[in-house]
């Protein structure tokens, strides 16, 4: 693995500094792709072997002059790059720059593209929780996601189907055109729902899901009963490890859970208040059957095919408080 060459767009993201620093640690050299180069130059400090590749994102031939260069000699290429506006403009975003990305990356002969997607595409209409989900066989509608303003769920959907097609394949992975699928690199994509874990950007917390947690953490959400529902989760490293694990087996492709399974918040918020000694969960709403709900359930063999091992809830949620302790932040 020393001689192989990634390259990681959006590095600076949660998902995209882990990614990169675990490449670095496996002796790979990386490309870090980042809109502002001194903005990322902390990139740098997550391991040997680590450059910093100014990329602008954008549509059309621009963004696929840009990657002629960074791609050249590249092995993987990873896609962990986000758009968060909820609008037409994310749909837009995503969907043109992998494309561009996976054309780019057929023209100049690499072997694997990894794109960074969501649990979002994988709820189709009607199914209930307690069948267990595929990553093979179940989608969301995209078109009801649009209907419905879910810009960002929507472009993830839309994102998947194009880029699946753009390597001549289906939505289960088949091979539908053989002279297309053969040219083209191995696509696997993740689809993660709830990212935990320690941020590595220095900066100040980033994202949804960390300052949503201090909002939990402070009592400034679900202060008053804990919500009969559940929540599919993965710590950010593991993620990391699932990306890295996929790009290196080549045996590996098409579509992967990002999750260790869906837990209950009775047991999120209780493991919150074990390793959160300042935090007590509020108790339970009165009436809700909380032992008959049944958390979402998934079909962990392809994930559990990648062979990563994934940290107990206990030890990521242990881990994200010491971090947000150490930032100030609760």
């Amino acid at each position: 693995m020393k001689a192989m060459k990634a390259v990681v767009i959006g590095a600076t993201g949660y998902v995209g500094s882990s990614v990169t620093q675990l490449l670095s640690q496996k002796g790979m050299s990386v490309v870090a792709c980042s809109r502002d180069v001194r903005k990322a130059s902390w990139l740098t400090n997550l391991g040997d072997g680590v450059t910093i590749s100014p990329l602008q994102l954008s549509k059309g031939g621009e963004t696929k002059e840009q990657l002629r260069v960074i791609l050249d000699g590249a092995d993987v290429a990873f896609f962990c790059a986000g758009f968060e506006q909820q609008s037409q403009e994310t749909v837009d975003f995503m969907c043109e720059n992998t494309l561009s990305l996976i054309e780019t990356a057929k023209e100049k002969g690499v072997g694997c593209v990894v794109l960074t997607s969501s649990g979002g595409s994988t709820n189709p209409k009607g199914l209930e929780d307690s069948t267990p989900k595929s990553e093979v066989l179940h989608f969301s509608d995209p078109e009801d996601q649009l209907a419905r303003g879910k810009f960002s769920p929507a472009a993830k959907t839309l994102m998947e189907i194009g880029a699946f097609k753009a390597v001549g394949r289906n939505h289960k992975n088949e091979v539908v055109d053989e002279a297309l699928a053969e040219a083209s690199p191995r696509l696997v994509i993740m689809n993660p729902n709830l990212i935990l874990g320690p941020q590595l950007d220095p900066g100040d917390i980033k994202g949804n899901s960390l300052p949503w947690v201090c909002r939990i953490l402070k009592k400034q959400t679900m202060s008053e009963h804990i919500p009969n529902d559940s929540m599919s989760i993965i710590d950010v490293r593991d993620l990391a490890a699932l990306h890295v694990a996929a790009a290196m087996n080549e045996s590996a492709s098409g579509r992967y859970f990002g999750v260790n399974k869906s837990f209950s918040w009775k047991e999120i918020l209780g493991a919150f208040g074990e390793v959160c000694e300042d935090y007590t969960p509020p108790g339970l709403k009165e009436g809700e059957d909380y032992e008959g709900k049944v958390p979402t359930q998934f079909d962990h063999t392809r994930k559990e095919s990648l062979g990563v091992e994934l940290r107990p809830l206990k030890e990521t949620l242990g881990d994200l408080v010491g971090f947000l302790r150490e930032k100030g932040a609760i």
